[in-house]
């Protein structure tokens, strides 16, 4: 997990442990890995806990923009094809 990132030996467990709380396609993410090292170094296990929430919370938030955005794009494709269908019904009079 962390193989070239430099933790203190009596920081490795809580380091495990909290890169389980991060989602997991950001656990093997070397950028995480290091941020997560820092906040518990400087900060502590609390304030790196804080920072995988607000990890969390980015990851819902943009998972939701993606699902809005399909919606979208699904409702502008299905009153494209209800128009061109209702001109071709149109066109065929």
């Amino acid at each position: 997990m962390a193989e070239n990132l430099n933790i203190p030996d009596e920081l490795q467990g809580t380091f495990k442990r909290l890169m389980y709380r991060v989602p997991e396609k950001l656990r093997r993410d070397p950028h995480t890995q290091k941020i997560i090292q820092l906040y518990l170094k400087m900060g502590g296990e609390k304030l790196a806990k804080q920072h995988i929430e607000i990890i969390k919370l980015r990851i819902r938030e943009e998972e939701r923009q993606k699902k809005a955005e399909a919606n979208a794009s699904e409702k502008s494709d299905i009153g494209e094809d209800s128009i061109d269908s209702f001109y071709s019904e149109f066109d065929s009079l």
